[in-house]
């Protein structure tokens, strides 16, 4: 066998690796094909973990699952999520309205008003709380599963003793 035998199917594997049929079950796909018109997003109550009073919509992937997620929350005025934390990084754009941010503890703590266009990379295990004056309506994506543990269990609306 000659270098040039040798080298030709070695030349062609990066082809026939192209034109091989994907796995498509879905342990092999990390995300599926998600689009959405501002006006086609459905709306449905917020999640159990979250005050009443806001709405929510999953774009992409399943909060409650391994993998990518991408989930919008409508929050009315004067909506608050108490000081909290989530295992994972949460990434949060404000779309629309004021959201107001008190993040991090200790020396470290700080706040922002955001407004539409806003964005905040949330690291895994920082503490921070959420409200709005005016209403807001956020996107938040992250890795699931997505949690929320409460800093102060009187918060947590899965308790029946949030105020």
């Amino acid at each position: 066998m000659t270098a040039r035998t040798l080298l030709l199917p070695l030349a062609l594997l990066p082809l026939a690796l192209l034109a091989a049929p994907a796995d498509q079950s879905a342990g092999a796909m990390a995300s599926q094909h998600a689009m959405a018109d501002a006006d086609q997003v459905k709306w449905g109550p917020g999640p159990a973990g979250l005050p009443a009073g806001a709405q929510a919509a999953v774009l992409s992937g399943h909060p409650g699952k391994a993998g990518p997620f991408t989930i919008r929350l409508k929050a009315p005025p004067g909506y608050r999520i108490g000081r909290h934390w989530h295992p994972t990084d949460e990434l949060v754009t404000v779309l629309q309205g004021d959201f107001h941010l008190d993040m991090g503890s200790g020396s470290g703590a700080h706040s922002h008003d955001f407004s539409s266009g806003g964005y905040a990379l949330l690291p895994a295990k920082m503490q921070h709380a959420a409200s709005t004056r005016g209403g807001a309506v956020v996107q938040v994506s992250g890795m699931g599963p997505f949690e929320i543990h409460y800093v102060d269990p009187k918060d947590d609306p899965r308790t029946g003793k949030a105020k």
